[in-house]
């Protein structure tokens, strides 16, 4: 599910565009995204567009002012419920409204819905009363009409029935089904405080999962960088290999997303250790340079990304910038002389060393 951010104190310029998402996202890609977007400290941003989102999740967030740690929440309670129970969901998210009287729920609300489905029944296909008064009829499975001659079910009024049942019940229809609540109860998994844990993967500046090139039977193993020798021997023994020579990489995370993009499978696990233990050593503020360097230049290789770590003064990175037009009204406004080379992403000045 994909959301675009924007920055609330540059939103009102036509050329800046923010930054696109997938959701859930690690926490550093969420931080990578807000500084992309320039928001600063203590600021905030808007969500814009919402793409893959389930229809009835979509025309909600876009009528709320929602923060992006609770939508990123919410995606993750969407994926552990799974795709299949989405029609499920969407019907508990009726019944929570109008048991309020028809108050549409909060990302707050919403993130608490996905965690008490049990509480609730769903029948799919069953979307008008006639459709519910039929099945309960043809079903025999309703307390009220147990024990009734099929003579006299035959004249039941099947629409009335099914209204009768859905006002008695609580329940709503969506487009996919029927919805009403089988049991009381309810789990405030989220108080609209302090936002529940889930899984954002590794604090480590660069994670990659390993895999036995020879023999995959052995299972993928995770290997947080900067790594010491004693955790390369420890995954030497999991993955029954004597070197690091002998796997392969599967998988990537890391706090500069990037390199998510362009780390590949045969790269050398020893230079990405060693590429690690550059980033973890920058202060934030030269790893947020760092990044936008990474974005400007059009580098292939991690000896590339290596050299790069060493090449950051001679850039000038502003992050104050936001498109080719803001930083071509501050070069009018300062009759300033420089050649530059901008990306969305910050800008980069190169220092004219000749």
């Amino acid at each position: 599910m994909w959301v675009t951010i924007l920055a609330r104190e540059y939103e009102k310029y036509p050329e800046y565009y923010g930054a696109t998402l997938w959701l859930p996202a690690t926490r550093a890609a969420l931080q990578d995204a807000m500084e992309q977007v320039r928001v600063p400290e203590g600021g905030s941003c808007r969500l814009t567009r919402l793409d893959g989102w389930p229809k009835f999740l979509a025309e909600r967030l876009s009528r709320m002012e929602a923060d992006i740690q609770e939508v990123n929440v919410l995606a993750g309670k969407i994926n552990q419920i799974g795709r299949e129970s989405i029609p499920w969901y969407e019907g508990v998210i009726g019944c929570v409204e109008s048991e309020r009287g028809g108050r549409e729920c909060s990302v707050k609300d919403l993130i608490n819905v996905a965690g008490n489905l049990e509480y609730f029944g769903f029948l799919p296909w069953i979307v008008s009363d006639m459709d519910l008064g039929e099945s309960a009829v043809n079903g025999g499975s309703v307390q009220m009409l147990q024990g009734l001659p099929d003579e006299v079910l035959a004249f039941l009024d099947k629409e009335k029935v099914g209204a009768c049942l859905r006002e008695t019940e609580k329940g709503v229809f969506t487009k996919e089904g029927y919805c009403y609540r089988v049991k009381e109860g309810w789990q405030e998994i989220y108080n609209g405080q302090n936002l529940p844990e889930q899984e954002t993967g590794s604090d480590a500046i660069l994670s990659v999962r390993l895999e036995n090139r020879k023999h995959s039977e052995h299972g993928k193993v995770w290997l947080s960088l900067p790594c010491s020798t004693e955790g390369m021997a420890s995954t030497y023994a999991s993955l029954h290999v004597e070197s690091l020579e002998q796997c392969r990489i599967w998988e990537v995370r890391s706090a500069v997303p990037i390199l998510e993009k362009k780390i590949q499978f045969y790269d050398d696990v020893e230079m990405l250790n060693e590429l690690a233990e550059r980033l973890q050593q920058m202060p934030q503020k030269e790893l947020i340079k760092y990044k936008a360097v990474l974005q400007f230049e059009n580098w292939k290789n991690i000896e590339e990304a290596l050299l790069l770590t060493e090449r950051l003064d001679s850039y000038v990175f502003d992050p104050s910038q936001i498109s080719y037009e803001h930083y071509g009204r501050k070069c009018l406004e300062d009759l300033g002389g420089w050649t530059a080379r901008t990306r969305l992403s910050g800008i980069l000045i190169l220092l004219n060393t000749a």
